[in-house]
């Protein structure tokens, strides 16, 4: 006599979906919810963007605890080179542990900028790093931090640059094989043109309230990150 078979077909099946929903790539939504860099206030203050370029949202999408994608969403077909990514795998919102630039050797904004602009690439970040600094007198994002000083940095890939589609308003970051770590319960990645025009931020860590940033001042920005842990890429 045959045993039943259909409780047993059930709950493989059941099994089977749960192992591809743990498999499936989870993606965070952001919008574009910043005015100016947390801690720091432009000459502007109420004015999210003027010009170019035009962010409309933050797509992250991560494959268990690898990050495989970020996608800068605009509202304007048209990128501000150079530009900067920043990632915070674990822990604070700006303890940054990886950055990419782009387009500064293309675009020389050494005259408008604080501190020693990195060569294109993705770079590991130096606990103790510190930003370059928008300083054109006519960008209303002056003062505001637009890169990470290549003291602070190590090259990791010369190579490693976004695409940028027109067609579809979007600066794409494809991290695909180079397991790079991150929390999914605790991680931050934040965007910036070379003139922080319209800087965009999202992620599972928490980001201080601004009178809480008030209290330590912006010149301890990044000391923060002296206590962190990094998740390196396996």
């Amino acid at each position: 006599m045959m045993k039943p078979t259909g409780p047993i077909c059930v709950s493989a099946l059941l099994s089977c979906l749960l192992v591809q929903a743990a498999w499936a790539d989870q993606i965070f939504h952001y919008s574009d919810t910043w005015i100016d860099w947390p801690g720091y206030t432009s000459q502007l203050p109420n004015t999210d963007e003027n010009g170019t370029p035009k962010i409309a949202s933050l797509d992250v999408t991560l494959d268990g605890s690898m990050l495989t994608n970020v996608t800068i969403n605009l509202n304007y077909d048209k990128r501000q080179l150079f530009d900067s990514l920043f990632i915070s795998s674990d822990g604070a919102w700006d303890s940054w542990d990886y950055f990419v630039i782009s387009g500064a050797d293309s675009t020389d904004r050494s005259s408008t900028t604080n501190g020693t602009i990195a060569s294109d690439g993705l770079w590991d970040v130096a606990t103790d790093y510190t930003y370059t600094i928008t300083s054109d007198s006519n960008s209303i994002r002056q003062n505001n931090p637009n890169g990470i000083d290549q003291d602070s940095l190590s090259l990791l890939n010369g190579n490693f640059a976004p695409t940028y589609d027109s067609a579809s308003k979007t600066v794409t970051y494809d991290f695909s094989g180079l397991r790079i770590r991150v929390n999914p319960d605790s991680f931050f990645v934040a965007y910036a043109p070379w003139c922080a025009n319209d800087v965009i931020g999202g992620g599972t860590a928490p980001v201080p309230e601004p009178a809480t940033m008030l209290l330590f001042g912006t010149g301890l920005v990044g000391l923060v990150s002296l206590g962190r842990k990094k998740m390196r890429h396996a």
